[in-house]
């Protein structure tokens, strides 16, 4: 086995997305950490969020339960792996096996890592999920998971921009 093999698996088990927020580092991670904010952006376009817990320390726990506009519940939990303020923040997604879309056979934990730069008063925000197989990744991939984070990133985004200017 060659040293490049362990790097480009993980490159096959992951995604990235990458955004610029115009907001200082410190209010964005805040937006990260914060259960009162977190619910106001996390999770799909027009879904709620009627449970959200957060210990933002190394092995606290969180779960985000997020109901749909359909009314189906998914509930989201895990536990922090690495928290740096302001910096980073890496956590494990452990999949709700009763989750209809599993069809019986949940998906791997998986790990999402939260790169926070500062950018002058804007923050560049590095999301990267890896999950358990490549075959997770094309599953996820084609259930729509990129598409969910980058939603709530459209409405993270419009939080930061609708209190603005409030600030």
């Amino acid at each position: 086995m060659s040293a490049h093999e362990p790097m480009e698996a993980a490159a096959d088990r992951s995604f990235a997305i990458e955004r610029t927020f115009n907001a200082p580092v410190e209010r964005v991670f805040r937006l990260w950490t914060d259960p009162l904010l977190v619910a106001q952006w996390w999770g799909i376009k027009d879904c709620t969020i009627p449970h959200c817990a957060l210990d933002v320390s190394v092995g606290g726990r969180w779960r985000i339960d997020m109901r749909t506009l359909s009314g189906a519940l998914y509930r989201n939990q895990g536990s922090y792996l690495e928290v740096v303020e302001n910096e980073r923040l890496s956590y494990s997604d452990e999949p709700d096996p009763e989750i209809r879309e599993w069809a019986g056979k949940p998906p791997g934990q998986s790990r999402h890592t939260v790169t926070f730069t500062p950018d002058g008063k804007r923050t560049h925000v590095h999301f990267e999920v890896t999950l358990a197989s490549s075959a997770d990744r094309e599953r996820l991939l084609a259930l729509g998971m990129r598409g969910g984070w980058m939603q709530s990133f459209y409405r993270l985004e419009e939080l930061i921009e609708g209190t603005h200017h409030a600030d």
